[in-house]
């Protein structure tokens, strides 16, 4: 979730139709980009045992907003994750 890396950029001509991608330009460093991409602790193992069955525990994470719009017009996204899975 995010944009393109500059590797993959460079191959958009390639795969591109209607419109023209100049690649000579330098991207721009993406600040959001390195900040995640910084080394982070791990948590610690949970005491608590994982949910036994399907759907009775649900994690989730609401993102956003992102300063760019996705091409759906959206600036936010959800993660549901089930423990049991």
């Amino acid at each position: 979730l995010g944009h393109l890396g500059g590797d993959a950029v460079k191959h958009l001509p390639l795969f591109s139709t209607g419109d023209k991608v100049d690649v000579s330009t330098p991207l721009q460093v993406c600040k959001s980009c390195i900040i995640a991409k910084h080394p982070h602790k791990p948590y610690p193992p949970s005491k608590t045992p994982y949910a036994s069955h399907f759907l009775d525990l649900i994690h989730s994470d609401l993102c956003g907003p992102f300063p760019v719009m996705t091409p759906h017009s959206k600036l936010h996204f959800v993660i549901f994750l089930d423990d049991h899975s």
